[in-house]
């Protein structure tokens, strides 16, 4: 895959402030400065035509809650979409994070994920940035443009570096010493 520019693992994330949209409905302007304040973000970067036609692609998404059960990772999507749009995107798929409009693709082009499909329209890549609290840049994942290659980051990967950040939550014991 060719580097898509944007930050790389080290570099300080891009700052953004764009109109977010909660799983509850709620709509709000967010930084990312703000997201950060409650801890490391995963940034997912989707694409925005909802036509999702196999349980394979609906199932990726859902692999991003995966990672909401850790209140130490905000995971917040960010697609092209109107924030309506993704307020019943994210209820039709049952996905728990919220989505960050990003109409003019100002986002995406800052964190170089953009390109043009047939040459003309203007598109984000699927990418996944694990950003951490001190809002640097611990994991990138930028998907092929030709889709030869995977169409999502290896979750275990992911996983394995959001630990190493954040280190291990203990152990639940369920009161049993």
């Amino acid at each position: 895959m060719e580097d898509s520019g944007g930050p790389a693992v080290g570099s300080r994330a891009p700052a953004f402030t764009a109109p977010l949209a909660a799983p509850d409905g709620s709509v709000s302007d967010v930084s990312l400065s703000s997201l950060l304040a409650d801890g490391a973000v995963l940034l997912v970067f989707q694409p925005t035509n909802f036509e999702l036609e196999t349980f394979a692609e609906r199932h990726a998404l859902g692999t991003y809650d995966w990672f909401t059960a850790d209140d130490r990772v905000r995971v917040v999507g960010i697609n092209r979409a109107r924030p309506r749009t993704n307020r019943e995107f994210a209820d039709y798929l049952d996905v728990t994070y919220p989505f960050c409009s990003d109409r003019d693709l100002s986002i995406a082009e800052s964190y170089g994920v953009t390109y043009r499909a047939f040459g003309i329209a203007p598109r984000a890549r699927r990418a996944c940035f694990f950003v951490d609290e001190d809002g640097v840049v611990r994991y990138r994942w930028v998907a092929d443009r030709d889709r030869s290659g995977s169409a999502h980051p290896q979750i275990r990967d992911l996983y394995e570096v959001v630990m190493d950040v954040l280190g291990r939550p203990e152990p639940e014991s369920f009161g049993f010493a």
